[in-house]
């Protein structure tokens, strides 16, 4: 039996800059136009301020004017962005700008963190806070035999704070995956790599005529920092043995 190690690796990269900038989610409908979120207040756990939209009804005939709606709604976030709430009703008028910092134009403040407007159309919060980015391509589809594989999954700390990792977990869809962990803290600005071991011939036959196996792994990391988005690998296995009828 052959064994296997697995060393994760740290590398040094550029310093991270402060304060991490997370999008205030909002999804308007497909129709919508003129869409506009911003955050104009803050407190140690909420964002509020505006996710409005205008939508314009069909018609038909000649001489039709569509008529637009005004969709006027308040929202509320946490302070990693993700949507809380949304209310009817107009938020009132806009505070005025505190400052603008880039492409930034903050309205509220509260500690060290800050919402507001970003000029590239989105409305942010920027929260100190430790945060983790896939280097690795994320959601990649690969074309493999069915042999043990092993895939690299490379991460970059890049929040204001040292991330530290409480878990990590894969699953795979047909075979098996484990995985080697990072250090438990991967300091700002360094880099780590996770190894999945992935196993398909433990998924012993498939259906298909060309001896192909459709598979996907997911990696999960519990953090301390702000929510990561996990990460996917797809495969295409080829060579699998086709199963007797």
């Amino acid at each position: 039996m052959r064994h296997l190690l697995v060393v994760a690796t740290l590398i040094g990269l550029a310093p991270a800059a402060q304060a991490y900038e997370y999008r205030l989610q909002f999804n308007p409908p497909s129709n919508a136009k003129g869409v506009t979120v911003a955050g104009y207040s803050i407190d140690a756990n909420t964002v509020s301020g505006i996710c409005s939209f205008v939508t314009s009804s069909p018609c038909s005939g000649r001489g039709c004017q569509p008529r637009r709606v005004s969709h006027e709604q308040t929202c509320t976030w946490d302070l990693y962005g993700n949507l809380l709430s949304t209310a009817p009703g107009a938020w009132g008028a806009a505070p005025a700008a505190l400052s603008e910092n880039g492409t930034e134009v903050v309205y509220a403040t509260n500690g060290t963190s800050t919402t507001g407007r970003d000029s590239r159309n989105f409305g942010f919060v920027e929260t100190p806070s430790a945060h983790y980015t896939w280097q690795t391509p994320n959601g990649g589809i690969a074309v493999i035999s069915d042999a043990p594989t092993l895939v690299p999954v490379t991460l970059l700390s890049d929040g204001d704070f040292d991330l530290n990792i409480a878990s990590a977990s894969v699953t795979a869809s047909a075979g098996s995956a484990t995985l080697n962990v990072c250090p438990s803290t991967v300091p700002v600005g360094l880099t780590c790599t996770l190894t999945v071991f992935y196993d398909p011939t433990t998924a012993s036959c498939t259906v298909s005529p060309y001896g192909y196996n459709y598979a996907s792994i997911d990696l999960l990391l519990v953090t301390d920092g702000a929510p990561g988005q996990d990460f996917t690998e797809r495969f295409t296995v080829t060579g699998v043995p086709i199963c007797d009828d």
